[in-house]
């Protein structure tokens, strides 16, 4: 390390250091001086020495005034950066979500000082699906684009990014109008969308929004009641602007606590994925169902019946759907299983991004699309439109298998099996229960059976819970069977554990 380098570093001790060091040489090279006789000649000397010492001196302490400014005009860049980089969001400007409840908190007073402020909470419709469809950099520059349309219509209002998709908005005062006239100019801006390869694509935003201190004035309070009403947009068809109201409460801010919750249980791995073995008529496994399930850390497991409603109202469903195929492509060696059958939402279904999601995963995980099942309700596939039909043709080009769950407890008659792009159907519990002594059960399994043979169809008996119920449905003709007669839903280590120790499955094709 050089003298220069350490001088810089450490340049304002050095500059007193060598000030005080120039004042005391100078001090007594002056006494000496005036005491040393001049019949010697060593003022002479001394004075020239003075002069030599007082200029390297003097010119030293002006490098080192300049290396100290440096230094200054260096710290003041660095803690403005640090400042910008910890305060405001590199991809949009906007405040950061720590920064911008700073800002929430001292802004709307206290309680007995309560201030008037109205708090936006804007998501970007959609925005899942602009990703996949047109790439994460048009999805940034969408963002980008959001706050930018808000600095212009709410100049002189605060604005953060409080995650994701989700942007907030701090207006002063309590002008309710003008504030829905700038929130509907946002709308509008967004309308008009951005250049994707030539093309322009309009964008939306759903807005919900609170005031303090009518709907509250506690900083924690205010978003929450902001987030139902943007919750309340998002479900009223999205690109609209919904005011707190408190009719709003008690079951809608349940379930969007009930969103939220499973939002980050997804991120934290909180979910599960259960198996239940599907058998042939001499009970050897030939497949595994994923079921998922929800560990909740207070409440315990949750049942899929209550958060799976949840996920398709908030379109969290694409990524459970998602987080569902992974685990089963990262699960399907590890269980010894030559195929695993999954459920697919019929919200799911609407949307190209089931079929993009599918085969990105497969080519992640190196699994292929034969290797497994494609389960969808026949609730679903009665309502399918052409576009559904088509996708569903997609993915069994793809090489997935697609079976018709639940069958017998829609409108699907037997005429539209031949129609339908599928490979099994799987019939509803309620007639299995049924064959010992129900005429109808009978005659129905019996003759969907002998559909299924001529159509090239498996025909799968749900609810297996007894050994006569099996009996009865394998001699009606179904050769795959399910329930918890020939096994219980069982998370993944344990179903290893039972075949690798206990009683070998015989897994077949």
């Amino acid at each position: 390390m050089s003298i220069l380098s350490t001088v810089r570093r450490n340049g304002a001790r050095v500059y007193i250091g060598v000030q005080a060091l120039l004042i005391t040489a100078t001090a007594l090279v002056a006494v000496a001086y005036f005491i040393v006789p001049r019949e010697s000649g060593v003022p002479n000397w001394l004075l020239l020495t003075c002069f030599v010492l007082s200029a390297t001196g003097l010119g030293l302490l002006e490098y080192l005034k300049r290396t100290v400014t440096d230094q200054l005009k260096d710290a003041v860049r660095i803690e403005a950066e640090r400042t910008r980089l910890t305060e405001n969001d590199l991809l949009t400007g906007a405040l950061t979500r720590g920064r911008f409840l700073d800002e929430l908190s001292t802004s709307i007073g206290t309680l007995s000082k309560p201030r008037r402020i109205m708090l936006l909470l804007v998501d970007l419709d959609h925005f899942k699906q602009l990703n996949d469809g047109f790439g994460h950099q048009f999805g940034d520059q969408a963002l980008a684009h959001l706050v930018a349309c808000a600095k212009h219509c709410f100049p002189d209002c605060t604005i953060g990014r409080l995650g994701g998709d989700e942007f907030a908005i701090l207006m002063y005062g309590n002008d309710l109008d003008r504030c829905r006239s700038r929130a509907e100019k946002l709308l509008s801006m967004l309308q008009q969308g951005r250049v994707c390869e030539g093309h322009q694509i309009p964008l939306g935003a759903s807005i919900g929004i609170a005031i303090a201190p009518e709907h509250a004035s506690s900083p924690k309070e205010l978003p929450l009641l902001a987030d139902l009403a943007l919750y309340e947009s998002k479900g009223a068809g999205r690109g609209r602007i919904t005011v707190f109201d408190p009719d709003m409460l008690s079951e809608k801010r349940q379930r969007r606590f009930m969103e939220r919750e499973l939002r980050a249980a997804i991120y934290l791995n909180e979910l599960e994925l259960h198996y239940q073995p599907l058998t042939d008529a001499e009970r050897n496994c030939t497949a595994l169902e994923g079921l998922v399930r929800w560990r909740h850390p207070v409440r315990g497991m949750i049942s899929p019946a209550e958060f799976i409603p949840v996920a398709e109202r908030s379109n969290l469903i694409d990524m459970v759907g998602e987080w569902v195929f992974r685990r089963a492509c990262l699960d399907l060696d590890r269980l010894s299983c030559e195929r695993i059958s999954i459920n697919v939402s019929g919200e799911q279904l609407k949307r190209d991004g089931l079929v993009h999601m599918l085969d990105r995963v497969l080519q992640e995980t190196g699994m292929a699309a034969n290797r497994f099942v494609l389960e969808i309700t026949e609730t679903v596939a009665t309502a399918a439109t052409p576009e559904i039909i088509a996708r569903i043709e997609r993915l069994r080009a793809m090489g997935f298998h697609i079976a018709l769950d639940d069958f017998g407890t829609g409108h699907c008659g037997f005429n539209y099996i031949k129609t339908l792009p599928i490979d099994s159907i799987k019939i509803d519990r309620s007639y299995i229960r049924n064959l010992g002594h129900d005429r109808i059960a009978q005659v129905f399994v019996s003759a969907l059976t002998q559909i299924a043979r001529i159509q090239g169809l498996t025909i799968v008996a749900e609810g297996i819970e007894t050994e006569t119920e099996f009996e009865l449905a394998r001699a009606a003709g179904c050769n795959r069977f399910q329930g918890y007669f020939l096994g219980r839903p069982q998370p993944a280590p344990m179903v290893r554990h039972k075949s690798e120790h206990l009683e070998p499955l015989a897994l077949s094709a």
